[in-house]
């Protein structure tokens, strides 16, 4: 008996003392980025020099949330329902291969924004994503924020996801002027705030030959929480886009909303009950007045990761898209299917005209 008791004794006081360190860690090494900071893009790496200004009134562009090359077909992935937490090793060289032959074969677009990019991080293999990328593009600019910075993140339990660090990139053909990382509203509830997302924007400035700026933005807004978080982050966003406006720049966000646009039925491709209130919910119709959303409703962007990925059974949706102001045109929105082969998202891209 004592032997027993013993014995739970020795297990409680581990468990107490891991949780605790962990705990420990995570305050003492948490990422605490400023509200605003400057992001210095990384040159192209051909002869070829990015105009400073820009003269042409007609763009492109691409977004494509990565899922840091871990979220291939193959994946259900624990945090929707599934089992797997870090994919093997395989899969992942095979997702960034694809990743990046669908990227070398678009190198032609103005502005490409992606977000789940990795630099370092156990569940990637440590394979630094962001400088394949930018290997790829060599006549694109490149500038990368953090949004995911924790040093060991100790979920789940039996099988660690282990040291994260990976963001938002954004890649164009043209230099900005300004370019930085804003803060977005964030969770709250400890201890999971320690060794969650420090969400955030990658907002650039591009100078037109009209004296009015082009501002990009790339965003991915919270995903797992009641609601509240994202609306406290797009309203933050709101500010940004209206003041924009109000100077006369045109103004583009893309992005992972993580939340279906306004008039896109969440039904549309279900093929099994789907409850869960992440997927069930629309964006707000009335969120800045005259602006657009912009989406391929034809085209999935996004799948549920509770089972691997079958066509005929899994859950899939739009809350990949753009949101441009009333003085932009949109000429076309094409989303790719691509089977989810490479990632539990599928790229977006659009081309738009900037009206006088």
């Amino acid at each position: 008996m004592k032997q027993a008791l013993l014995f739970v004794g020795i297990l409680f006081m581990s468990a107490t003392l891991y949780v605790g360190g962990m705990i420990l860690l995570g305050i003492i090494t948490k990422y605490k980025p400023a509200p605003i900071e400057l992001v210095a893009p990384e040159q192209p790496k051909s002869s070829i020099k990015n105009p400073k200004q820009l003269t042409d009134s007609c763009f492109t562009f691409l977004i494509w949330n990565l899922g840091y090359g871990g979220l291939g077909k193959e994946v259900d992935f624990f945090y929707d329902g599934g089992k797997m937490v870090t994919s093997p090793k395989e899969h992942v060289l095979k997702n960034n291969e694809g990743i990046k032959n669908f990227i070398a074969a678009n190198s032609n677009i103005d502005f490409i924004m992606l977000q789940e990019v990795d630099k370092k991080s156990k569940r990637s293999w440590k394979i630094d994503q962001v400088e394949q990328i930018a290997k790829i593009l060599t006549e694109h600019n490149s500038a990368f924020t953090p949004n995911y910075d924790v040093m060991y993140l100790p979920f789940p339990f039996t099988n660690p996801i282990g040291k994260v660090f990976g963001g938002l990139q954004t890649l164009s053909k043209y230099t900005p002027v300004e370019s930085k990382r804003i803060a977005l509203p964030g969770i709250t509830d400890f201890p999971r705030k320690l060794f969650y997302l420090e969400r955030c924007l990658i907002m650039q400035r591009y100078t037109l030959a009209n004296s009015k700026d082009l501002i990009v933005i790339n965003t991915h807004f919270e995903a797992y929480d009641d609601g509240s978080v994202k609306k406290a982050q797009m309203a933050l966003t709101k500010k940004i886009l209206e003041e924009e406006y109000s100077k006369g720049n045109y103004v583009v966000l893309g992005g992972d909303w993580n939340i279906a646009p306004p008039s896109f039925s969440v039904h549309t491709w279900e093929k099994e009950h789907e409850d869960d209130p992440l997927y069930l919910k629309n964006n707000d119709p009335n969120y800045v007045a005259g602006w657009n959303y912009n989406y391929d409703s034809t085209i999935a962007t996004n799948r549920k990761n509770k089972f691997t990925f079958d066509k005929n059974k899994t859950f899939t949706t739009v809350i990949d898209y753009y949101f441009t102001s009333p003085n932009i045109m949109v000429e076309q929105v094409n989303g790719f299917d691509l089977g989810f082969d490479f990632s539990d998202h599928q790229p977006v891209a659009m081309k738009i005209k900037l009206l006088p």
